[in-house]
């Protein structure tokens, strides 16, 4: 398969992040702390069982907390023929850049 795509963080804040497939594969207590507008939650360990989810007519952008369990996701999932997009950099990144950023549960996205 190769190298999976990458983005920065940049290049994703210039998307339309309610029209994206944009799945955080942090825990839950992690995505409840911080998180990217319009990303969805379906951490690292379910992603396996819930492969049937992901759209395979547009690619699955990734994110996590710095882009590592994300790419761990990109690497299984393009083997499954899923088109990916790891966000490098991830969630903290986004944080720290001063970007709005979502928290608590009241609007908790399950992918």
């Amino acid at each position: 398969m190769g190298e999976i795509a990458e983005i920065t963080v940049d290049e994703l804040a210039e998307m339309d992040l309610d029209n994206i497939c944009l799945v955080d594969v942090r825990e839950k207590y992690e995505f409840v702390e911080m998180r990217v507008p319009g990303a969805a939650l379906l951490p690292l360990t379910e992603v396996p069982e819930q492969i049937e989810k992901f759209p395979k007519d547009r690619p699955v952008y990734l994110i996590c907390a710095s882009g590592n369990r994300s790419r761990v996701a990109g690497d299984y999932l393009s083997k499954h023929h899923i088109e990916v997009v790891n966000v490098a950099g991830g969630t903290k990144d986004w944080v720290s850049s001063g970007r709005k950023f979502l928290y608590g549960d009241a609007d908790l996205v399950v992918f």
